[in-house]
């Protein structure tokens, strides 16, 4: 009878868990089932080699996946003995042994953590006490380097010897770990290196150690790899598994070559490849697999669908990164309507390379109204940048915003203390007042503060309201003025605040990432400053005249108003599901690396375009190339890539080197999939899902505007319709068409200039010879399109 550790498992599984192997690799690409694989492993080890779970020892990389396993051996061997294994993350295991064995080292028992805000605070006060000229965020990051490779202070000063450029690092480094000694703290990075050095004088502590299995290996670092080895010197019994194609982390020093390390460590190790994918359908993992195949250095290994071939993946080129977001958002509601609601929004991902690039597309989420969550990466408006910058705008818009008023009073640093800040926010509140108010009267004279200030906090007030009335008086200005750019208001407050230099001095090794989601909130300015755009903004907010009410008619002074309305109304589309108690139903937008070990049946990877991915700082090209695979393998049925022929700073993009080789583009179509009865049949087997009635899809399918992906050119360009529409809003505007030399008839039009009353007139007005107005010119394109499609048919049919 066979034992029900191995039911549902297919050859290759079975063989990854009943090996005989002492030291064994399992080789587990996406969606190969590699966490039930090690899972079985573990129960199969315990069931049938008799060993003690106890003596088990089994690594994971987050507190989520060793839930997951510790759930799943749960079932194989029940709660008792499932409870009794070492299971956790690396951290977690080497702490549980410090907490015991520590003594051995000099550690007391009841030693504190250090998190990453201690670290840092402890590492910028040497600096500051030394008068070093170093970074401290750059010396605290060199340390933890210099920590996950398993080198203490004592170890670096023999490798810098004498070299005058590392001293100052090598006592800041020092420093840093005679204070935590003395305040009987380990960092994060301590716990792993103390317990190496716990393991390595004292190898007893783990001579009960039966066996040591390690998921996610190609993510670990030498000071893990050097663990495992001492974790199992007793019995040499590994097993891990991993996937080299998925190693995407080196930037956390994680070592890829440890799996090369590990055959020559122990040259009795048998490899294991799985192959089988459960995840993705046959269209997606070929397309996957010819980008991966790309690296010429890597292991050759295939991957094999267990699902049909499905549609192909989308690579869709678009004018603009707003047109891409558009675009994104349009087809998630394509899908939605002409599936029936098989697929749902918990379906839909959009995984980016960058986390600023959220931008365009949360803009677009939340115009439509589609509520989504934000995993591995901060919302765009949730951002410390971008957070600040709207802040002051707030408080230039409305300065009896006490809460804005409280956030950017001492940011940057004006010698401000938080406690004068509470102390005159609570004589606001007590004399029913706005916090602006109280300082503004205080600077002027006008009001003395129960709040003892001293004579920095009162020149640190002063600079503050001089910065707000200052930008207040710029706004009134660029109001009166015929052309308004919010953008301009926007950069003024950054350059009389410093707003760069700030970011530089307070997040030296974010700045740049931080100074880019604040350009793209330039951009969002500049963009809502346009003529047009403002004209939309005034009459989407204007309200039906009603007879005997009065009504206060928008105007352009309230376009910052309307700008931070429109800011509010995105960022909070996210909490419309959590504010209804009902089931949440939301896109989730990730950073590819956050997504790692998920999957969705749609998947959207927008700014495929050099410089994002592969990323233009990037130094490891075949890293970047993995990261698009892992990205690519999160999708189960469907898989959408796309490329803004302009990148949100309207600059050219070209598509990613990855996405240009030979023989690339005969895996992906050129625009979404034509969407069927039989295709959501398809779709269904493939999910699992029970397929909605034909009579249900016409029903959802009423409201859809188009049931093709064909809004867009295929080449890229504006569609015809945005000319069109464009036309309109613009009918005094003509373009330069190739047309007949005669003069061409039109009709003027009604709206005129006072200089334009004399010469106006109501018949038949000659236009130059050589122009056209845009909606000839569009119609004529229109006919040109329609004879091509003729064309096209008349020769499919002649062939």
């Amino acid at each position: 009878m066979e034992t029900p550790i191995l039911l549902g498992l297919n050859s290759a599984q079975r063989d990854a868990v009943t090996s005989a192997a002492t030291v064994l690799q399992v080789l587990a690409p996406p969606g190969s089932g590699k966490t039930k694989t090690l899972t079985a492993r573990v129960a199969y080890l315990i069931a049938h080699h008799r060993l003690k779970p106890w003596n088990i020892i089994v690594c994971t990389f987050t507190r989520k996946a060793a839930r997951e396993m510790a759930d799943r051996v749960r079932g194989l061997v029940g709660d008792e003995v499932a409870k009794q294994l070492k299971l956790g993350t690396f951290h977690s295991i080497a702490s549980r042994y410090l907490r015991q064995y520590g003594q051995h080292i000099g550690l007391a028992k009841d030693f504190g953590i250090a998190d990453a805000a201690d670290s840092r605070a402890i590492v910028k006060r040497i600096v500051k006490q030394n008068r070093f000229s170093m970074d401290p965020s750059n010396a605290h990051n060199r340390i933890s380097a210099q920590k996950t490779k398993g080198i203490n202070s004592t170890e670096f000063s023999r490798q810098a010897g004498r070299k005058v450029d590392l001293q100052e690092f090598l006592q800041i480094y020092r420093e840093y770990e005679a204070i935590l000694a003395a305040s009987n703290l380990l960092d994060y990075d301590d716990l792993l290196l103390k317990c190496r050095d716990l393991l390595s004088k004292h190898p007893e502590c783990v001579s009960n150690v039966e066996a040591v299995l390690i998921d996610e290996f190609q993510d670990t670092n030498n000071i893990q790899y050097e663990l495992m080895g001492l974790f199992a010197h007793q019995r040499n019994t590994i097993t891990i598994v991993g996937d080299p194609d998925q190693s995407i982390y080196g930037f956390r020093m994680a070592e890829i070559k440890n799996l090369v390390r590990m055959k020559q460590q122990w040259e009795n190790t048998i490899v294991i490849n799985l192959s089988e994918n459960y995840r993705s359908s046959g269209a997606i993992l070929k397309a996957a697999q010819n980008i991966i195949e790309q690296d010429p250095n890597r292991p050759a290994k295939k991957l094999q669908a267990t699902h049909s071939l499905g549609l192909r993946p989308v690579l869709r080129k678009l004018p603009s990164a707003n047109a891409e977001a558009r675009w994104i958002v349009s087809e998630i509601q394509r899908l939605q309507a002409l599936t029936g609601e098989l697929l749902q929004l918990n379906d839909v991902a959009i995984l980016l390379r960058s986390a600023y690039l959220s931008r365009s597309i949360e803009t677009a989420l939340g115009k439509t109204g589609l509520p989504y969550r934000m995993v591995g990466g901060t919302r765009f408006y949730d951002r410390v940048e971008i957070k600040l910058a709207l802040d002051y705008l707030r408080v230039v818009d409305q300065p009896d915003n006490s809460e804005a008023v409280a956030r950017i009073v001492n940011v940057p640093s004006r010698r401000v203390g938080e406690a004068t800040v509470e102390g005159l926010l609570f004589e606001a509140r007590v004399k029913a007042r706005s916090l602006w108010s109280i300082i503004l009267e205080t600077v002027h004279g006008r009001y003395s503060p129960t709040t003892k200030l001293n004579e920095p906090a009162r020149k640190g007030l002063a600079m503050f309201v001089n910065v707000i009335i200052g930008v207040r008086k710029k706004l009134k200005e660029a109001e009166s003025r015929p052309v308004f750019s919010l953008a301009d208001i926007l950069m003024f407050v950054l350059k009389k605040i410093e707003f760069q230099s700030y970011l530089k001095k307070k997040f030296p090794d974010e700045y740049e990432a931080r100074w880019t989601s604040v350009e793209e909130l330039l951009m969002q300015a500049s963009e809502a400053s346009n003529p047009d755009r403002i004209q939309a903004m005034l009459e989407e907010s204007n309200l039906p005249v009603i007879e005997g009410c009065e009504q206060r008619v928008p105007s352009t002074d309230d376009v910052l108003s309307l700008f931070l309305e429109n800011v509010a109304l995105t960022a909070s589309a996210e909490h419309i599901a959590e504010e209804s108690g009902e089931v949440k139903q939301q896109i989730t937008i990730s950073t590819i690396h956050a997504a790692k070990g998920l999957e969705w049946p749609i998947v959207f990877i927008p700014a495929c375009y050099d410089g994002s991915i592969p990323h233009s700082r990037a130094e490891d090209r075949d890293e970047e190339r993995r990261l698009l695979y892992v990205g690519m393998t999160r999708a189960q049925a469907l898989l959408y890539l796309s490329i803004p022929l302009k990148n949100s700073q309207r600059e050219d993009a070209t598509l990613s080197t990855f996405l240009i080789q030979p023989g690339v583009a005969t895996f992906f179509e050129e625009h979404g999939p034509s969407i069927t009865f039989p295709v959501v049949q398809s779709l269904a087997t493939t999910l699992r899902r029970i397929a909605p009635l034909a009579d249900a899809i016409r029903e959802h399918k009423k409201g859809l505007e188009r049931d093709e992906d064909n809004y867009w050119p295929l080449n890229g360009e504006e569609p015809l319709e945005e000319l069109a529409r464009w036309d309109q809003d613009h009918s005094n505007n003509f373009v330069l068409a190739p047309v007949p030399s005669k003069p061409v008839a039109s009709f003027a039009y009604a709206q005129i200039t006072t200089l334009q009353q004399g010469f106006a007139s109501t018949g038949p007005a000659p236009i130059s010879a050589g122009f056209t107005s845009v909606r000839a010119h569009y119609d004529g394109l229109m006919a040109q399109a329609r004879l091509q499609r003729v064309d096209r048919r008349t020769e499919e049919c002649t062939k």
